[in-house]
C-alpha cells in the first residue's frame, strides 16, 4: 500500500500543475453527470400548500384520472396515459386506440383540452406542459373488410371429409 502511495506521489510531482487541475476539474464534471443522470425523476407533484401542510398528488393518480378523463369519451376504447414532471411542469403523452379514425382532429382536440381542464381547475396545476395524443390503434369496428373468396375446386366441405376410424 505504501509503495502504491509513493508511485501516485512521483507521478504528481512530475505532472505540471495545469495538468492536475484538468484531471480534477474532469473528475468533478464526471461526478457531476452521474448524480444528474441517476437522480431519480419526482413521482409527485404539490398541487397546494397551506397553513396545515401540503396535498401532494402522484403520478400514478394523475394518469389514473386522465385515463378516466379519456374513456368518457365515446370515440376512446383504451387510453394509457404518461405523466413527466419537470421541475413544476407537467408534461401528459396518451396512447389511445379510438373507436374510428373520423374526426381525428376534433377528438384529439377536445380530449387536450379536458386533460388541460382537468389539471388546470380540478387540481390546481397552472404549469401544464405540452398533452401529446398517439393514436396506437383503431377499434375493429370500422374496418370495412372485401371478404376474400377462395377458388372453388379447393373449397372442401364436411361430408366430403372422411376420418379413417380407429382399430382396437
Amino acid at each position: 500500500m505504501t509503495e502504491l502511495v509513493q508511485r501516485a506521489s512521483e507521478i504528481l510531482d512530475q505532472l505540471p500543475l495545469y495538468a492536475i487541475i484538468g484531471i480534477f476539474a474532469v473528475f468533478v464534471l464526471i461526478l457531476i453527470g452521474l448524480g444528474r443522470l441517476l437522480k431519480k425523476p419526482p413521482s409527485r407533484l404539490t398541487a397546494f400548500s397551506s397553513e396545515a401542510g401540503s396535498v401532494l398528488v402522484s403520478k400514478k393518480a394523475l394518469q389514473e384520472l386522465i385515463r378516466q378523463v379519456c374513456l368518457r369519451d365515446d370515440s376512446v376504447e383504451a387510453s394509457r396515459p404518461t405523466v413527466k414532471i419537470n421541475g413544476a411542469k407537467i408534461y401528459t403523452n396518451v396512447d389511445l386506440r379510438l373507436a374510428s379514425p373520423t374526426n381525428l382532429r376534433e377528438t384529439s382536440e377536445r380530449l387536450q383540452t379536458r386533460i388541460s381542464e382537468l389539471l388546470q381547475k380540478s387540481l390546481n396545476f397552472d404549469q401544464i406542459g405540452h398533452i401529446e395524443i398517439m393514436v396506437t390503434s383503431f377499434g375493429k369496428n370500422d374496418v370495412d373488410e372485401v371478404p376474400i373468396a377462395e377458388p372453388a375446386s379447393s373449397t372442401l366441405q364436411a361430408k366430403d371429409i372422411s376420418l379413417p376410424s380407429e382399430e382396437k
